[in-house]
């Protein structure tokens, strides 16, 4: 982060060269949410950025989530991002809050409402910078010195938002967060169990048990935290805490292939609940129809012995068909599944047009070896027509939607595949 100094410099030098009668011509580009993140990709790479979790919101989106607050910010208000970065949402909730003709007095009064945390130095100083600038921009005389005005937003530091204790936070009202996306070696304490857990899980969750009641939380996290399986007893667990529902984004930006959405509610003392998705009531689900399981074969890892069999792969599969032969062999020891069965592709994307790419299995073998880039559904009747009736469903705009909606991961589950209503 170090080479993110020199942007740093350029922004004190822009400061200092404010007079009180005209603004320097480059200053809405330093408060443009959207230019910042262009330019950390100029001092980092790709692998850096992912690295650090250096994710940063963009103006609609940073609109979005500061608009989904349930109680307006006020000068009686503290507001935390405990991941602030260079200060996007933070600048955002400052223009909920109006400047005083002197720029000394404005962060005064700013610096009060607004706090953040941010285990990089550059990025917290980049912070205070643009806010700076964002009440200079905004019309505020500047009449203090950049020292001074550092001093005076003195509650955004440069601190392990994961050492933070309650103490430290108590008076915070609102909860706003961006947190990174990237893998954090697991606690394995608490509800997590061993493993690498998204980084965005593991601060919110910590940050929702630290918080008081009542507080008004909005956050923006990955879409693996709403419709992943691995993170059920996250949903669980954020279930009892909070009352809140979800609005999803989709992409976060062009250069980030990562799928959002947005949590925003309040911190309850009894029983919460979260909205992670929109439920579709229906008699039937396809999970009373079919039996449904993922393809048991793993390729690279299970030897080939035992008895040979047809075996069916995520590139042998040609979607929308019903296949009654197949060529290619294995043997496998296994389980194996008997025909007449739909498999459907587990790799997909909300930018795929069909989000559950699918064929219909039918050849006269007593059975076949499934890999396990595949989900297979077996008709509990047995009967081929189930299977073409299906078939019908997964291609229906129906089932796209209801896809794009559930989960935004470039990957199928089982449990999805389970819910879809059986129309």
């Amino acid at each position: 982060m170090n080479q993110f100094a020199e942007y740093n410099q350029y922004l004190k030098k822009m400061i200092q060269n404010v007079s009180n009668k005209q603004n320097i011509p480059n200053m809405p580009e330093a408060v443009d949410l959207d230019v910042i993140d262009a330019i950390l990709r100029n001092y980092q790479s790709k692998e850096e950025i992912y690295t650090n979790g250096s994710f940063f919101t963009g103006q609609k989106l940073a609109t979005l989530t500061v608009n989904s607050l349930k109680k307006p910010i006020t000068f009686s208000s503290v507001v935390l991002d405990p991941t602030c970065g260079t200060g996007n949402l933070l600048i955002e909730c400052s223009r909920k809050l109006e400047i005083e003709k002197s720029l000394y007095e404005t962060l005064k009064k700013w610096g009060k409402v607004l706090w953040g945390f941010d285990n990089h130095k550059t990025f917290i100083e980049s912070c205070k910078l643009r806010l700076i600038i964002e009440a200079l921009m905004r019309g505020s005389q500047k009449d203090c010195s950049i020292n001074e005005a550092f001093r005076l937003l003195k509650n955004i530091k440069f601190k392990d938002a994961m050492t933070i204790k309650y103490n430290e936070i108590k008076s915070v009202t609102h909860l706003v967060m961006n947190p990174p996306f990237n893998l954090w070696l697991s606690p394995k304490k608490g509800i997590w169990k061993k493993g690498k857990i998204n980084a965005a899980a593991l601060i919110f969750e910590y940050y929702v048990k630290l918080i008081n009641f009542d507080c008004h939380i909005t956050a923006i996290l990955p879409d693996v935290l709403r419709s992943g399986t691995r993170y059920e007893n996250f949903r669980t667990h954020i279930d009892e805490q909070i009352s809140g529902i979800c609005e999803i984004w989709g992409r976060f930006n062009k250069q980030t292939d990562v799928d959002v959405f947005v949590l925003s509610g309040f911190k309850v003392e009894n029983k919460g609940t979260v909205v992670w998705h929109q439920d579709i009531s229906a008699p039937t689900k396809l999970a009373d129809k079919f039996d449904i399981c993922i393809g048991p074969v793993v390729h690279y890892r299970d030897p080939e012995i035992g008895c040979e069999y047809p075996f069916l792969h995520a590139k042998n599969v040609k979607n929308w068909n019903e296949i009654i032969n197949i060529e290619e062999r294995r043997r496998f020891q296994g389980r194996v599944i008997e025909p007449p069965f739909v498999v459907i592709k587990r790799t997909s994307s909300p930018s795929d047009s069909f989000r559950a790419s699918a064929a219909i299995i039918n050849v006269n073998d007593k059975a076949v070896a499934v890999e396990n880039h595949l989900i297979v559904l077996r008709p509990k009747s047995g009967e081929l027509i189930d299977c073409r009736q299906l078939l019908i469903i997964l291609a229906s705009d129906f089932v796209n939607e209801y896809l794009n909606e559930r989960i935004r991961l470039r990957h199928l589950t089982v449990n999805v595949i389970k819910s879809i209503p059986f129309l």
